[in-house]
C-alpha cells in the first residue's frame, strides 16, 4: 500500500507485510522461525556418539565386559550409555556423564553406577 492508502498496481496487499518481516529479520533482537531444511544449531558440548573417554580409554560394558559401550546424547540434559553387544542401557544426567568422562577411571565409575541403579 502507498502512503495514500491505495495499493500499487500489480502488488498484493501482503507485499508490505513481507517487506516488514524481512526488515525485522535483520534486527538482531528479533528471532526468526527455522526454515525447513536449515540446520538447527545445537549446543557445542553435545557429542553425537562417544566410544572413548577424554583420555582415549575404550568404554567397557559393565555387564558383558566387552569394549562395545557408547554414550549417546538425546538432548542437552540427558546421556544414555548403551552396549551394542548385550543391550545394556543406563540413563543419566549430562552432568553425571561429564563428571565420569573427566575422571581417570571412567569404566569403574560406570560399573559402580550400574550396580547402584540395579538395586
Amino acid at each position: 500500500m502507498t502512503s495514500k492508502g491505495k495499493p500499487k498496481p500489480n502488488k498484493s496487499e501482503y507485499a508490505d507485510a513481507e517487506a516488514t518481516a524481512q526488515n525485522l529479520s535483520k534486527d538482531p533482537g528479533v528471532k526468526t522461525p527455522q526454515v525447513p531444511g536449515e540446520a538447527k544449531a545445537g549446543p557445542h558440548y553435545q557429542h553425537k556418539d562417544v566410544t572413548t573417554s577424554i583420555r582415549q580409554e575404550k568404554l567397557v560394558c559393565p555387564m558383558c565386559g566387552k569394549p562395545t559401550l557408547h554414550a549417546e546424547f538425546p538432548d542437552q540434559f540427558e546421556a544414555w550409555v548403551k552396549c551394542s553387544s548385550c543391550d545394556f542401557f543406563m540413563g543419566m544426567s549430562n552432568d553425571d556423564w561429564h563428571r565420569m568422562e573427566n575422571s581417570p577411571n571412567i569404566n569403574e565409575k560406570i560399573k559402580k553406577m550400574a550396580r547402584k541403579k540395579e538395586t
